[in-house]
């Protein structure tokens, strides 16, 4: 399940609201410690929630990146939308060469003000997610580079004003 913020607080799954990210982090951990595992219709929506959620990352990291009054999290960002650009879009095509095509994507969006936050969470949301996706090792791969390019991210945005 992911784990996502709303104006209410943060999710795990349909589970929440709770009041901190690690709340819902604990929750999810918790659950799958109980023997909680994902069917194989929830792990195609679990594969298509991915896709979905890193897909409007590059729109959030672009909106980030415009609005950003600090010229290092400005290259950082743009370094970051571009990168996983073509990262999700490897991913996908992968997992569509072996698993099928995806034909509709989760269309929930949200803003996103604190850009060093935000790319902690996607970091923490990929490498949640990673357990409950496919395991192909080609895949996985992927999901190593686009952890990679979170960690530059976040080194950057941290280091660099």
């Amino acid at each position: 399940m992911p784990i996502r913020k709303t104006d209410k607080g943060w999710y795990w799954g349909s589970k929440g609201p709770f009041p901190t990210k690690q709340k819902a982090v604990d929750v999810g951990r918790a659950a799958h410690a109980s023997g909680y595992k994902e069917t194989e219709e929830e792990m195609d929506n679990t594969s298509v929630q991915f896709a979905s959620y890193m897909l409007h990352s590059i729109t959030c990291a672009h909106m980030l990146h415009l609005k950003s009054d600090s010229y290092a999290a400005h290259i950082a960002l743009g370094e970051y939308y571009e990168g996983i650009d073509d990262l999700i879009d490897s991913w996908i095509e992968c997992y569509q060469g072996k698993y099928g095509i995806i034909t509709k994507y989760d269309d929930t969006f949200e803003d996103h003000d604190d850009a060093l936050d935000y790319m902690g969470m996607l970091r923490d949301y990929v490498e949640q997610r990673r357990t409950e996706l496919p395991q192909d090792s080609e895949l996985q791969n992927i999901i190593d580079e686009m952890v990679a390019l979170l960690d530059r991210t976040i080194y950057k945005l941290s280091r660099f004003k």
